[in-house]
């Protein structure tokens, strides 16, 4: 995956701007990316799950019904605390 956080790119001729992702294939060893100025990416990469799935804003899950819950949990306090 990869997401541009400022600038303008093109990835295998698709433009991509700020706030933009690109979800790779897994075929390849190899892509085309120019960049049109100073641009700041970010490249996130590992070995696939093969699940689904779902997110909503910060919350990434395998389902919506799951992206719900976790929203619930938040908004009702069920999430863990940090302690400074």
């Amino acid at each position: 995956m990869l997401v541009v956080l400022d600038g303008h790119v093109t990835v295998e001729g698709e433009p991509l701007r700020d706030a933009e992702m690109l979800l790779l294939d897994r075929a390849g060893s190899e892509v085309t990316l120019q960049s049109f100025g100073e641009a700041t990416l970010l490249v996130l990469t590992g070995e696939p799950i093969d699940e689904p799935i779902a997110g909503h804003g910060p919350f990434v899950m395998n389902s919506q019904a799951e992206i719900r819950q976790a929203i619930d949990d938040f908004n009702n306090g069920r999430f863990a605390t940090i302690a400074a």
